[in-house]
């Protein structure tokens, strides 16, 4: 099994795992990262070559902002895997995330995983980048007005090399924002309603993001 095919892998067994054994929750994405980590780990057989690291420096982006990555693998020092992870999601008190503001959050982490890998940066040759979020508003088109740019809605491909323009609105980003060198499908997990809305597959609580990898 490649690492690839691990976190692919693993990211679908944590979705068994909030979704079906309901084993595992989570209020902050620093939960699934550890438990990622630990998958990954676990599909491939605790090899002494797998390396991880949370929260890792990566130095500046080409607009000179700074980089912190959720999650750092490798069996390979010189193949390594960036992994951004975004779990916005409505809390228990009804409470929304702040949508508009992490569709351009999805944008600038794919920004940034194809800068890593395009520089190389301490041995990433790939990313990963994978997001959970329980509000429709992530996966439908309905009356958004702001932040169009950012279209993270189902089915939605973003061309390769596609540059997003800057947005200098409060829950924008100030830089233009260039995609990965092939195309990115925002292809969550979900089914058509009766009425037509886009709900979570098979009665789950969340909407899961098909991870997309990133490569040069």
């Amino acid at each position: 099994m490649t690492l690839h095919d691990a976190i692919a892998a693993g990211w679908s067994r944590l979705c068994e795992r909030v979704e079906v054994q309901r084993d595992l929750d989570f209020d902050h994405e620093f939960t699934l990262q550890f438990h990622l980590a630990w998958e990954v780990a676990r599909l491939l057989g605790f090899s002494d070559a797998l390396g991880v690291r949370f929260e890792v420096p990566c130095g500046c982006d080409a607009d000179g902002e700074t980089i912190r990555l959720d999650l750092l693998l490798w069996t390979d020092p010189e193949a390594k895997v960036a992994v951004e992870l975004k779990a916005p999601v409505r809390s228990e008190t009804g409470k929304n995330s702040a949508m508009t503001q992490f569709r351009m959050r999805f944008y600038r982490d794919l920004h940034r995983l194809r800068h890593l890998v395009e520089s190389r940066h301490n041995g990433i040759s790939s990313g990963c980048f994978v997001a959970v979020v329980n509000e429709r508003g992530y996966v439908s088109e309905r009356n958004q007005r702001v932040n169009l740019g950012y279209r993270t809605y189902h089915g939605t491909v973003v061309t390769a090399g596609a540059m997003v323009p800057p947005d200098s609105g409060p829950n924008g980003y100030r830089y233009p924002l260039k995609m990965p060198a092939h195309d990115v499908c925002w292809d969550w997990e979900c089914e058509a309603a009766l009425d037509g809305a886009l709900t979570p597959v098979g009665g789950r609580r969340h909407f899961w993001l098909k991870p997309i990898f990133v490569q040069s």
